[in-house]
């Protein structure tokens, strides 16, 4: 599976399961993410989280954003391509790519249900 280039995002096997980490701190860039989802803001996770720099944020939304990208462009391909056996079956392996990794995300953190 390809993931965005983006320099302060690393990915290796024997950090935090191989999942996208802040700089191979240990820091899952979906921890990031559920924080700022949460509302907590940056100043926030920052104090609690020292070692984290604002840059840490915004390569963890370009990294969200850059992972939901391809899921867009796949309703409209390239004219020339369309019709191609090899680009259908690329857009399928891609599709179910970003469906188990949204679906790992989902397992590791699970939407949590609202206090009534």
């Amino acid at each position: 599976m390809n993931f965005p280039a983006i320099p302060r995002i690393t990915i290796h096997p024997a950090i935090c399961e191989g999942q996208p980490t802040v700089r191979g701190l240990r820091y899952p860039v979906w921890q990031v993410l559920d924080w700022l989802a949460a509302g907590l803001t940056t100043d926030e996770i920052q104090a609690q989280h020292p070692v984290l720099e604002p840059e840490d944020f915004q390569a963890c939304l370009a990294f969200a954003a850059g992972r939901l990208k391809p899921l867009a462009r796949a309703i409209e391909p390239p004219a020339e391509t369309e019709n191609s056996e090899q680009w259908l079956l690329g857009r399928q392996s891609q599709w179910l790519a970003e469906q188990e990794f949204l679906k790992q995300l989902w397992e590791r953190n699970p939407a949590r249900p609202s206090a009534s």
